[in-house]
């Protein structure tokens, strides 16, 4: 893995989640923030691809609007660690 440039930002934290970081001696707390976030960013990258395909087959095929497919579009949804609700918003939107 390579590193990226680094730039030094102020944020405000839980004192508790501060406090759970700091006492693992193992890692520091930027380097604990700096893994969270990428992770965030790439579960919203993965989501709004997913969503794009979804987008991308309705318009081909027609809409997912059945019962059947709700619920299926939910199961996947939760899988990938989205809401749910996302899909149904998304769909009516």
């Amino acid at each position: 893995m390579t590193t990226s440039a680094k730039r030094k930002v102020s944020v405000t934290l839980d004192a508790d989640l501060v406090e759970a970081l700091e006492a693992d001696t193992s890692v520091t707390l930027s380097a604990e923030v700096n893994s969270a976030l990428r992770a965030e960013f790439t579960r919203r990258k993965r989501q709004q691809a997913l969503a794009d395909l979804l987008d991308n087959l309705a318009s081909e095929r027609g809409g997912l609007d059945t019962p059947e497919d709700e619920a299926e579009i939910a199961r996947y949804m939760r899988l990938l660690g989205g809401v749910a609700e996302d899909s149904a918003k998304r769909q009516a939107g």
